[in-house]
């Protein structure tokens, strides 16, 4: 059996009492998984040293998504709409994002994941979708591993290459990307605009998407081909550092 490659998985900090529960969903782990990786979770902290060291042990940063993102972080005030916030987990997800790319490490993220991305690299975020009467309601109600709308991908970029200009995403979000991060475009569009993904402009893998292809992985090769890229990045990343 051929060795699996490392990946870290940063934490949400979910609280269904009073003492916060470090974990993320099975899908995100199952996924990275079946790609062929072996994901581990990591446990918030602020010791930079510490999260340094787990990541020396992989091959790549998955960042899942999750709660809203703190607005101070971008230099806004909060909307009344947000939902439940928690900065010391932005402030860890930030940290092990730096990092990663800090050492040329893959970083893929999904969802809450992609924003904190962009949040992480200089960019800015739309608080709640529902503030613009032109863009329709990004959260479905169907089960995740059904498609709520179309997406428009780049020719020119990597999501382009697995699903095609046209192809169809999920969507379970109320914040999106506004201004984007420095070194960073999109590469993928719902039909109102919001964007779907985005990548560096330089071609390493450091990317983000804003459905949830951990949940369509069943239905729909691609998504499962995303997962797969991933994996494949993180050990040529790995292969290399050896």
């Amino acid at each position: 059996m051929a060795e699996r490659t490392f990946i870290v998985v940063a934490c949400n900090l979910d609280c269904p009492g009073t003492t916060p529960i470090v974990g993320v969903y099975n899908s995100y782990t199952e996924a990275l998984t079946e790609a062929g990786g072996a994901p581990f979770i990591v446990p918030d902290s602020a010791d930079e040293a510490l999260l340094a060291q787990y990541l020396d042990m992989a091959g790549g940063l998955f960042v899942p998504g999750g709660i809203d993102v703190w607005p101070m972080l971008y230099g806004q005030g909060p909307d009344a709409r947000l939902g439940r916030l928690d900065p010391g987990l932005d402030l860890y997800q930030i940290a092990l994002i730096k990092l990663a790319r800090a050492r040329r490490m893959p970083v893929f993220g999904v969802c809450r994941g992609v924003q904190v991305m962009n949040v992480a690299f200089g960019g800015t975020l739309i608080q709640h979708l529902g503030n613009d009467p032109v863009r329709f309601g990004h959260q479905q109600n169907m089960p995740g591993r059904w498609p709520s709308h179309e997406a428009t991908a780049a020719k020119d970029s990597l999501v382009g290459a697995l699903f095609g200009e046209k192809f169809s995403v999920n969507s379970f979000h109320h914040q999106a990307l506004d201004a984007l991060a420095p070194g960073f475009r999109a590469t993928a569009w719902a039909p109102d605009g919001v964007i779907e993904a985005f990548e560096a402009e330089d071609g390493s893998f450091c990317m983000g998407v804003q459905w949830h292809p951990e949940r369509m992985i069943r239905e729909f090769p691609a998504d499962m081909n995303l997962f797969r890229r991933f994996v494949e990045e993180a050990a040529k990343y790995r292969a290399a550092r050896r």
